[in-house]
């Protein structure tokens, strides 16, 4: 809330006070209102709490979850692909010894 004059002058270029008797909460992260600029313009602003709203989507993203474990995301991970993935390494190794043997 204190940063809307400053707001107000990067946008419109124009110098305002802070009035917070014109705010009008909208919800319960939300407030409405409007100023006066120095030099007799009206400017209506919204002011959003976004501290609730960053918490609302890391609980939304948190509850949709990921896929470990599901479908072809897990091809892996039995003791029987480990004892495969071991046995292609010991051929591999077989296959270069013989190579420089002969």
């Amino acid at each position: 809330m204190t940063r809307v004059p400053e707001a107000i002058q990067r946008t419109w270029k124009l110098r305002a006070n802070m009035n917070i008797d014109q705010l009008r909460q909208v919800s319960h992260n939300e407030w409405n209102g409007h100023t006066i600029s120095l030099c007799g313009q009206r400017v209506n602003y919204v002011i959003i709490d976004r501290k609730d709203r960053i918490k609302e989507a890391a609980m939304l993203l948190g509850q949709i979850g990921g896929q470990a474990g599901t479908g072809k995301k897990k091809v892996r991970g039995d003791s029987n692909y480990y004892r495969v993935l071991r046995m292609k390494g010991v051929e591999k190794s077989k296959q270069k010894m013989r190579k420089n043997n002969n």
